[in-house]
C-alpha cells in the first residue's frame, strides 16, 4: 500500500530547500504504555513460539493502494518557491516556471517542481531523474513525447508524480521507468493526466480525487486507482487496472461487477440503477485484466452480488474504537454480512480474493484472528493486530503519517515499512518474502521476530532490533552461550533516539522475578554472544531468558524467548550407551522395545525434553525383549535411561 502520506513531505529529503526541524516531536509522541503494555502481556504468556512461515506467496499483481486523505488541505506550495520567477536549479531543485524543453539524453539528481504556468518537455529524450515531480497549478504542465523517462527507486513507493490545482501531464509513445518497483501517482483538485501509448515498467498506485480527471488510451500495465470525490476515469486499450471503487459513508449500493478477464465496456456512476451517494465516475473501453476493488467507509450501506473482488479495503474513520476478527483471505461468501459495527456490508455469492485494513484519523483498529492482505495506519491512528496473517496479497504492513502500528504473533509475507514519522512495532512474529525498513523520519522495532534480513533505517529514520536466537536446549551444571543481536541503528541525518544498554535476565517457567544474567550492558551486539548464562545448581525444567533493550530517551523493549534446561546426565547422551543394549523402532508410536538388558534389578526412565521423568520401571529379568508402552506420551523427542550396576545406556527417542 502506498501512503499517499503528506506527499510534499517528500520534497524534503535529500534538499536543503527548507529547513528541516532542530528537535524531532517523536521523542514526546512516543508510545510507551501501549509498548509497555504489550510487553507486560507478552512476559505475562511466558511460551513465546515464533509463527510458522507460510511456504507459498501469491504470484499476482500486489496492490498498494490506501487511504486516501484530503491531502488538497495539506498540499500547500511554500511562499518562497512562489517568488520563482524563472527557472532555476536550486540546491538540486529543478524549478520550472517558464517553458525548458529537452531532447537527448538528460540527468537531474533531485526533485523538479514546474508551477506558476511553467512547461517541461521531453521530446525524444531519455532522461534520468532521481526524485518526485511536482506539476502545480493552472496550466503548469509536463509532456513527454517519444521518450524514455527513468526514475531509479532504491525501495517501492520512494518516488511520486504530484499533479494538482489546474497541472496537465500529457505522455504520448513514452516509457516509464521505476525500477519495475510500484510507485505513486497523486492527482487531486482539478489537474488532468493523458497517457497514449504509455509503457510502464513499475507498477503504479495511483490517487485520483478532488475534480481531478485521467484518460488512459493505450498501456501494458495500468495499474490501481482509488477513485473518490468528483474525480473522472477513462481508460481504452489498457491491461491490467486495479479499479479501487471509494464508498463513502453517504453511499447506498446495490450492485454486481463484471467479469473482468476482457471488459469491452463499464460504467460506473449515480445515474446507473443501484448507485447512489458517490459523484465520481469510471468508463472502460476494451480492457483486459480488469480487478475489481471497493473501499467502503464507516456509515456506507453496501450490498454486493455475484462478482469476483480483487480486494476490500476497509477505511476505518473519525476516532472510534472497533474490533476486526474473521475476515479470510480467498473465501466465497453465499450470504455474508461483516461483522462491523460501523457499516453495512454484504455480499452475496462473491468470492474475494483480500481483505485490507486501513485505520486514519484518530481511530484504533483492533485485528485479530484473520487473513489480509494489507495493513496500514494514517495520520494519528493506532492498529493493534495480535496472531493474524498478512499475506501480502495487498500490498504490504506499514505505519504512516504519526500513526503507530503493533503487529504481535502475527506472520507476514512481503515487507514491514515505517514511514513518513510512523512507529511500527513488529514483535514474536515472522516475516518473509521482503525485509523491515524505515523510511522518512520513523522508527521500526522488530523484535524477537524471525526476519530474512535485520531491519534498515533510510533516509532520516531509526531501526530496533532485538532478538535472542540460541540457546534451544542446554543443560544444568554448564556454562551456555547466549547469542543473538541488540542494537539500535539511525541514518547519520536522523535526529531520532539512539542505543543506551542492554540487559540480559533468566527466570524460571512459573516464576515471578527475573534473575540478572551480568553481561557489558554498553556495546551493542550483531549476531554474536550477549551474554553467558551459568547453570550451575538450576533445576532442569522450562525457562525464559529475556533481553532488555533501551534507547536514549527512556524507552525499552524486551526480546523473550523460552529454553529447555536439561539434566545434566543428557549433556553427552550420544556417547552413553552400550554395544549390547539397543531401543528401537525409532520414531516409535505406541510401544518401544529396548533388548540386551543383561543384569536383573535395571531401572528405566523416559524423560521429556524439559527433563521431567514421565515413565519409571524396574526389569528383574535379563535376556529378553521389554515392550514400554509409550501410547500415553505426547508426540514430541524424549530421552531412555537403562541403568544398573554395570551401566548407564541412554538413548533419544522420537514419539510420533
Amino acid at each position: 500500500m502506498k501512503k499517499f502520506y503528506f506527499l510534499f513531505s517528500l520534497f524534503f529529503i535529500g534538499t536543503s530547500v527548507f529547513a528541516q526541524q532542530t528537535e524531532n516531536p517523536l521523542k514526546s509522541r512516543f508510545p510507551k504504555a501501549q509498548i509497555k503494555s504489550f510487553f507486560k502481556m507478552a512476559e505475562q504468556q511466558k511460551v513465546l513460539p515464533l509463527q510458522k512461515q507460510s511456504e507459498e506467496q501469491q504470484n499476482q499483481i500486489q496492490s498498494g493502494a490506501g487511504q486516501i486523505i484530503s491531502l488538497s488541505k495539506k498540499l500547500t506550495l511554500p511562499a518562497h518557491i512562489r517568488n520563482y520567477k524563472k527557472t532555476i536549479n536550486a540546491n538540486d531543485t529543478l524549478i520550472v516556471v517558464d517553458t525548458m524543453n529537452i531532447t537527448g539524453t538528460y540527468f537531474h539528481n533531485g526533485p523538479i517542481i514546474i508551477f506558476n504556468g511553467g512547461l517541461l518537455h521531453f521530446k525524444n529524450a531519455n532522461a534520468t531523474i532521481l526524485g518526485d515531480i511536482y506539476v502545480w497549478g493552472t496550466n503548469s504542465r509536463l509532456y513527454a513525447d517519444s521518450s524514455y523517462l527513468y526514475i531509479p527507486q532504491q525501495y517501492f513507493y520512494q518516488r511520486s508524480l504530484v499533479v494538482v490545482d489546474g497541472g496537465i501531464v500529457h505522455y504520448n509513445q513514452t516509457t516509464l521507468d521505476h525500477s519495475g518497483l510500484s510507485h505513486n501517482l497523486l492527482a487531486a483538485n482539478n489537474s488532468f493526466i493523458e497517457m497514449i501509448d504509455v509503457q510502464n515498467i513499475g507498477f503504479t498506485t495511483n490517487g485520483v480525487y478532488g475534480n481531478a480527471q485521467i484518460f488512459i488510451n493505450g498501456t501494458n500495465e495500468a495499474g490501481e486507482y482509488v477513485t473518490t470525490d468528483y474525480s473522472k476515469l477513462h481508460f481504452k486499450n489498457a491491461n491490467t487496472i486495479l479499479l479501487w471503487h471509494q464508498f463513502p459513508d453517504t453511499a447506498l449500493i446495490n450492485f454486481t461487477f463484471p467479469d473482468g478477464d476482457t471488459v469491452m465496456s463499464y460504467h460506473f456512476n449515480n445515474t446507473l440503477p443501484g448507485i447512489h451517494g458517490v459523484e465520481y465516475s469510471i468508463d472502460v473501453d476494451t480492457c483486459t485484466n480488469v480487478m475489481w476493488g471497493m473501499m467502503p467507509v464507516n456509515g456506507s450501506d453496501v450490498t454486493i452480488s455475484n462478482s469476483k473482488i480483487r480486494t476490500i479495503g476497509l477505511w476505518f474513520t473519525g476516532n472510534d474504537t472497533i474490533a476486526v476478527n474473521g475476515l479470510v483471505n480467498n473465501s466465497h461468501y453465499t450470504a455474508f454480512t461483516a461483522d462491523l459495527s460501523d457499516r453495512n456490508l454484504q455480499l452475496n455469492n462473491c468470492d474475494v480474493q483480500t481483505w485490507s485494513i486501513y485505520p486514519m484519523d484518530g481511530t484504533h483498529v483492533n485485528l485479530s484472528g484473520c487473513i489480509v492482505g494489507e495493513v496500514g495506519g494514517e495520520q494519528h491512528s493506532v492498529f493493534s493486530g495480535l496472531n493474524f496473517t498478512c499475506d501480502g496479497s495487498g500490498g504490504y504492513m506499514w505505519a504512516s503519517d504519526t500513526s503507530f502500528v503493533l503487529a504481535g504473533y502475527c506472520s507476514a509475507i512481503n515487507s514491514v515499512r515505517s514511514q513518513a514519522n510512523g512507529i511500527l512495532l513488529f514483535a514474536y512474529s515472522s516475516l518473509m518474502g521482503g525485509y523491515p525498513m524505515a523510511t522518512g523520519n520513523s522508527v521500526i522495532m522488530v523484535i524477537q521476530s524471525s526476519v530474512q534480513q535485520e531491519p534498515v533505517p533510510l533516509d532520516n529514520s531509526c531501526a530496533w532490533y532485538a532478538f535472542i536466537e540460541k540457546p534451544f536446549d542446554t543443560f544444568v551444571d554448564t556454562i551456555t552461550a547466549v547469542t543473538g543481536s541488540a542494537w539500535i541503528d539511525k541514518t547519520p541525518t536522523s535526529s531520532l533516539m539512539d542505543f543506551a544498554s542492554k540487559r540480559l535476565y533468566y527466570q524460571a517457567n512459573g516464576a515471578s522475578s527475573w534473575i540478572e544474567i551480568p553481561i557489558d550492558s554498553t556495546s551493542e551486539i550483531r549476531d554474536d554472544i550477549l551474554g553467558l548464562w551459568d547453570t550451575q545448581g538450576l533445576t532442569a525444567g522450562q525457562y525464559n531468558i529475556k533481553l532488555v533493550l533501551r534507547d536514549n530517551w527512556g524507552n525499552f523493549a524486551e526480546a523473550m524467548k523460552n529454553v529447555n534446561l536439561l539434566p545434566k546426565m543428557l549433556a553427552n547422551i550420544e556417547e552413553h550407551h552400550s554395544n549390547i543394549i539397543r531401543c528401537f523402532p525409532n520414531p516409535a508410536n505406541n510401544n518401544l522395545t529396548i533388548s540386551g538388558i543383561e543384569k536383573h534389578n535395571s531401572q528405566i526412565n523416559i524423560y521429556s525434553s524439559d527433563g521431567k521423568n514421565v515413565t519409571a520401571m524396574t526389569h528383574f529379568k535379563t535376556g529378553r525383549n521389554i515392550e514400554v508402552d509409550i501410547s500415553s506420551l505426547t508426540n514430541g523427542v524424549y530421552f531412555i535411561a537403562v541403568e544398573n550396576e554395570d551401566l548407564s545406556s541412554y538413548f533419544k527417542f522420537m514419539k510420533r
